[in-house]
């Protein structure tokens, strides 16, 4: 078999192209919000009634704890969270987005479903449903 037919360079470049597709600046945003930078963020502001913390992030992402601390240092830095203690744990320090995240969310979301609606174009419900169950199988193989 050859490199580009293997599982793991497909998998490579459709990350590469996702990752191009998706990076580009957010009016109300100083710096180019990168594709994980803006997932994270979607996520944080979508879950705000759950007490978020970094080790939350890291196990939606599956991301390093290395990998989560430059993000949300990023996103600290851009005024896009903000760290709290948790009410019950000092120690415990809460992810909560700010207000400026709040309102770029809104097009972080339509930027995110014009992705979506990009790369679905011309699949079945049912080849789109053969991927999701044959990714995640590839995910759970690599989790192991």
């Amino acid at each position: 078999m050859n490199a580009q037919e293997s599982v793991g360079f497909t998998i490579r470049t459709l990350s590469n192209l996702l990752r191009r597709k998706f990076t580009c600046p957010v009016d109300g945003h100083d710096r180019h919000c990168s594709q994980t930078s803006g997932l994270i963020m979607c996520y944080l502001c979508e879950y705000t009634e759950d007490e978020l913390c970094q080790h939350d992030v890291e196990q939606a992402f599956c991301i390093r704890r290395s990998t989560a601390s430059r993000f949300l240092a990023m996103l600290e830095e851009d005024g896009l969270i903000e760290r709290r203690c948790a009410p019950n744990d000092a120690r415990r320090k809460l992810i909560v987005p700010t207000q400026k995240a709040r309102s770029i969310h809104a097009q972080i979301l339509k930027r995110r479903e014009a992705l979506e609606a990009c790369m679905t174009e011309g699949l079945s419900q049912e080849e789109l449903q053969t991927f999701l169950t044959i990714a995640r199988k590839i995910e759970a193989n690599l989790s192991r």
